[in-house]
């Protein structure tokens, strides 16, 4: 895929488990850079700009990640 082609940020949204009945831990930086579907985008020359834990709204017990990934501005 051409970088050309590639969106200036992309956004990812993953789940915790929903099954556990304790608080969930929210997740990390160093977690999420290993991530596999993180990763492929980090190859493609995106960086981490922001990520967000989120309790659902449905499940107290279940945590919602937002990942915000960006290509570099061109200096």
């Amino acid at each position: 895929m051409a970088t050309t082609s590639l969106p200036d940020t992309k956004l990812l949204t993953f789940f915790s488990e929903a099954k556990q009945r304790v608080t969930p831990a929210p997740f990390t930086k160093a977690e999420i850079l290993t991530f596999p579907e993180v990763k492929t985008w980090l190859t493609k020359g995106y960086e981490l700009e922001t990520f967000e834990n989120k309790l659902s709204p449905k499940d107290a017990h279940q945590i919602i990640l937002l990942v915000v990934l960006a290509r570099p501005e061109a200096a």
